[in-house]
């Protein structure tokens, strides 16, 4: 089995896609699997990069998105590349200019192509005041997404919200998570004494710093608790993005602003806080959500998107009401009793080691094979 990714995000870029890339390339390299990216160039690599089969191609950054890359490849090139490694079956990874380049080329060579769906477009339109572009946008993804032989989506939430709309061939891929890097191990005290944590409640974010994460309803939360318990509580925001430089104008009480972390300082931040709180209702899934379980931390979150997949109210989360600051609010207050703290680390200790990433991924590669069998297409996109 040999097996080509064409994606729009990749590393060094940082989010939930390029993460489980970086797992997935690993699972593969273990188990001998040929395989290649091809992902933007984004103009310098980290040391997540190393070890990884990736052809760049350059692009440039749209103003809305400005950590994003749009790279466009020719199908002269596309056919090329594709011809020289052989691929059993494209994974389609976005639905971008590298996606779009890779369905070309994929179906001029009647490779047998998968797909797979990430991002909730069409709430991210509501958030940026671009809802005029929803019909459209719905058209081009019905369109783009019919050339798959499967479209997997990683949750079930997600997976219903798509039939809706018409999608054909769906199916699970679902995500896993890495307990040796992210576990209760990691705590520092160090860590928390540098950031002024000391006999504090730390409720911890971690994620793109950007509206369309509820971090406008958490704001709100944040004066609410701290104007009644502020003696009390502390709010790391973890991440980067265009709402940061807004948030930190705004003098909130009892925030730090910590930054993007990576690596092992990652994995300390989740395990040095006490509660995870993720106000967002427009994830597919929520990997952030389940690396704050297997560090540990109780956590609240919304009724809303795919992390409804995997939590239930009062037993390994609080789940309160999307978009409803009083309803987060009285979730956090009530995190701040220990006894609940701790039975609800318990129960999502429990569910985060449920989740491996050798079962996740060898429901993909079952996916994959069906694909290879099945009868190429040709239809020109």
């Amino acid at each position: 089995m040999r097996i080509a990714f064409f994606t729009d995000t990749f590393y060094p870029q940082i989010n939930g896609v390029s993460n489980t890339l970086s797992y997935l390339s690993r699972y593969l390299r273990k188990k001998k699997i040929g395989h290649v990216f091809f992902a933007p160039d984004y103009g310098f690599e980290s040391a997540d990069c190393e070890g990884l089969p990736v052809t760049r191609f350059k692009g440039f950054c749209p103003m809305i998105y400005p950590e994003f890359r749009i790279a466009f490849v020719p199908l002269k090139k596309a056919t090329e590349l594709l011809t020289e490694f052989a691929p059993d079956v494209v994974h389609i990874v976005t639905e971008a200019s590298m996606g779009l380049a890779g369905l070309r080329a994929a179906t001029a060579l009647g490779i047998p192509v998968v797909m797979s769906y990430h991002t909730n477009f069409d709430q991210y339109l509501h958030f940026y005041h671009l809802t005029y572009f929803s019909q459209a946008l719905w058209s081009y993804m019905k369109w783009f997404h019919s050339f798959a032989l499967a479209n997997l989506c990683p949750s079930r939430d997600t997976l219903e919200s798509m039939r809706e709309r018409g999608f054909q061939n769906l199916g699970i891929w679902s995500r896993g998570i890495d307990l040796e890097r992210f576990g209760p191990s990691h705590f520092s005290p160090e860590l928390r004494a540098r950031l002024g944590a000391r006999n504090k409640t730390v409720f911890l974010y971690v994620g793109r710093v950007s509206v369309e994460k509820g971090l406008d309803v958490l704001i709100r939360s944040i004066r609410s608790v701290s104007g009644v318990r502020g003696d009390e509580v502390q709010f790391w925001i973890t991440g980067d993005g265009p709402y940061l430089n807004e948030m930190k104008a705004m003098d909130l009480p009892n925030v730090v602003f910590t930054g993007e972390k990576r690596g092992e300082e990652l994995a300390q931040v989740y395990a040095s806080a006490d509660a995870f709180v993720f106000p967002s209702g427009t994830e597919t899934f929520g990997n952030v959500l389940l690396e704050a379980m297997a560090s540990g931390l109780p956590a609240v979150c919304t009724d809303s998107g795919g992390v409804t997949d995997y939590t239930a109210d009062r037993e390994n989360a609080l789940v309160c009401r999307y978009r409803d600051p009083d309803s987060l609010s009285r979730a956090i207050l009530d995190l701040l009793d220990p006894d609940l703290r701790s039975r609800i680390r318990h129960q999502a200790l429990r569910t985060a080691k449920e989740k491996s990433w050798d079962s996740v991924f060898g429901t993909l590669m079952g996916h994959y094979e069906a694909a290879r069998i099945s009868q190429p297409m040709y239809r020109n996109p």
